[in-house]
């Protein structure tokens, strides 16, 4: 009677886990994904990943791709549940939990599903003919220095912010030496930047960044690294410490010192385990396609996908199936 009870039992699981299979297979996937602005690598990234999702998710699925300001915008949408999915820096992901910086109140329900993306570095670019050679130039000397950064809400502009501060520098002392804080879009501030209306651009970017590129060619641009005590000030904010290797982009002869991140992309916790099982998936069999279509994810690896350093979230149990079957995770 037992023996029978344990087999009937054991069909009844198998049955069960038949029909959730079954169930993946069949249910379609629709959700909003928060990407960045367009005309960026992430809402580059954000169509290249929504083809190789729609690739291999239920017929029926979508994936809705939203233009935001990025990280930081991207965190709150999701735990607004105005997006299911995003990508959000580490750092920013793990800011939210405390919460720290950009955020007032805990943002607990942002869940991982796929981390270590790319690598993004600190930039900080001057004209090419600029007499500044570091950032503590401006405060030595209080240099009436046009700055340009990306919009409020985006890393770009906070990242501005801490550097300024690493460097003993608010906004507010910049424009009391005679300068000014632009908060713009990157095609704006390309712009401005190649009209001289700006001396320097403070914000990040990844090899093969449009922007970067752009202005590496004309009108030229210098970059310049951080120095120690702005590097330590940097990692006690979840940064990590990275090179920028020369020649990334065109004239660009020596490496620049910094801190460095990566992109990962997030969902919550309300998403279902069979929703975020089939997107990481999708997602992660999609993942050397992707590599050839971004040289800035040429880094990107099977086992730093799931490197809590690449998250700075909980994985969302659904994800964690998936690296399981994958025998990424014990």
């Amino acid at each position: 009677m037992i023996k029978s009870l344990k087999k009937h039992a054991a069909i009844a699981l198998l049955s069960t886990v038949g029909l959730w299979g079954s169930a993946l297979a069949a249910n379609p996937v629709n959700v909003k994904f928060a990407a960045g602005p367009t005309g960026t690598t992430w809402y580059a990234y954000a169509g290249a990943l929504r083809g190789e999702m729609l690739e291999r998710l239920p017929d029926g699925s979508t994936v809705d791709i939203q233009g935001t300001p990025m990280a930081i915008a991207n965190t709150k949408l999701l735990a607004a549940k105005r997006a299911d999915i995003g990508m959000i820096f580490p750092p920013v992901a793990a800011w939210a939990q405390q919460p720290f910086g950009p955020f007032e109140r805990k943002i607990e329900n942002i869940r991982g599903l796929v981390g270590g993306l790319d690598q993004y570095y600190q930039r900080i670019t001057v004209q090419t003919d600029s007499a500044i050679q570091s950032i503590a130039d401006i405060k030595e000397k209080k240099l009436p220095v046009r700055i340009g950064t990306g919009p409020q809400g985006s890393l770009n502009e906070y990242i501005a912010k801490l550097i300024l501060e690493a460097n003993g520098l608010t906004y507010e002392d910049i424009e009391s030496y005679g300068g000014s804080i632009g908060r713009s879009s990157l095609s704006i501030l390309q712009d401005q930047f190649g009209d001289k209306k700006l001396d320097m651009i403070i914000g990040i970017t990844t090899a093969g960044h449009p922007n970067t590129a752009q202005l590496s060619i004309t009108p030229g641009q210098r970059f310049l690294s951080l120095n120690e005590e702005a590097i330590a000030h940097l990692e006690n904010f979840g940064f990590a410490r990275a090179t920028m290797p020369a020649g990334m982009f065109e004239k660009q002869d020596k490496a620049v010192e910094g801190v460095g991140f990566s992109t990962s992309l997030y969902a919550t916790e309300a998403m279902s385990d069979a929703e975020a099982y089939v997107i990481t998936k999708a997602v992660m069999e999609g993942r050397e396609a992707l590599q050839r279509s971004f040289g800035s994810m040429k880094g990107w690896t099977a086992e730093g996908s799931v490197e809590p350093a690449n998250l700075g979230a909980p994985l969302h149990p659904g994800a964690q199936k998936y690296y399981r079957e994958a025998g990424l995770l014990q």
